[in-house]
């Protein structure tokens, strides 16, 4: 039986997602919870890695089982064995025809910036701060719309990034503020290493008013990371949904408050 999961976690205590030589990460917490509720060894399938310090509203992930449990029974008793910063959404038998990873056809991320002068308190872990300006969103918005589409996102790619081909679709991106929360939602076919954090620090030398409008389009083309903005914090950012083709019927919509 393959089981997906739909998963939730505040990352700040995680070494991210992938089970490394570090225990402490998000696939090996779910992982051991799932030994210690069916007494099977597995191992998840992800569709979409986070790094150290970065959340999720709504990953995936997926495991092979041959313990017979009802859809509801795997999440309650997973969610009375994980931490609290680990919740189960949703459990869902799928077919083997699903992968978590190669049957995703987009990921959504969400970048958060409290642009206030005053450092957050309550959600301090939770966005990033900026303070030296007030961003322009229309601005940032307006620079967006130049990173849309299929393009070679160099400029944007980590030194450590192991993938093959930095040629990336970004589907979209929307740029909204509600007071002092700037929000960033950014869906593209796959990221780059690092990809989300870099570019978010490239729009906001827009949204500050450094760098005009028409540099991001310099920048794509220069292909080159040294020429981008600074890499942003892990705490400003969300893996809010993963989309899968309709015949799968997964509905796995955020239900990230807006002031996060």
């Amino acid at each position: 039986m393959r089981v997906l999961l739909s998963i939730e976690y505040d990352g700040k205590n995680y070494h991210g997602w992938q089970e490394q030589d570090n225990p402490n990460t998000v696939q090996g917490k779910i992982q051991k919870s799932i030994f210690n509720f069916s007494q099977e060894d597995v191992k998840l399938h992800v569709g979409g890695r986070t790094d150290a310090g970065v959340h999720a509203t709504g990953q995936i992930a997926h495991f092979d089982t041959s313990v017979d449990r009802a859809e509801q029974n795997w999440v309650m008793g997973l969610n009375s064995i994980l931490p609290n910063d680990i919740r189960i959404n949703f459990a869902k038998f799928m077919t083997e025809e699903f992968h978590a990873r190669f049957s995703a056809l987009s990921r959504t991320y969400r970048y958060i910036i409290y642009n206030n002068r005053i450092k957050p308190c309550i959600n301090r872990n939770k966005v990033s701060w900026y303070y030296l300006s007030k961003l322009d969103e229309k601005a940032m918005q307006t620079a967006a719309k130049k990173l849309i589409g299929t393009n070679d996102f160099s400029c944007f790619r980590s030194a450590n990034c192991q993938s093959s081909s930095p040629i990336r679709k970004i589907n979209d991106i929307i740029i909204s503020r509600d007071n002092d929360y700037l929000y960033i939602d950014i869906c593209a076919n796959s990221f780059l290493y690092n990809m989300v954090r870099n570019l978010v620090g490239s729009l906001v030398l827009v949204g500050s008013g450094e760098k005009d409008i028409s540099w991001m389009e310099n920048l794509i083309l220069s292909k080159d990371r040294k020429n981008a903005g600074k890499q942003f914090p892990a705490s400003g950012l969300y893996l809010v949904n993963i989309e899968y083709d309709k015949k799968f019927k997964i509905n796995n919509r955020s239900n990230l408050p807006k002031y996060y």
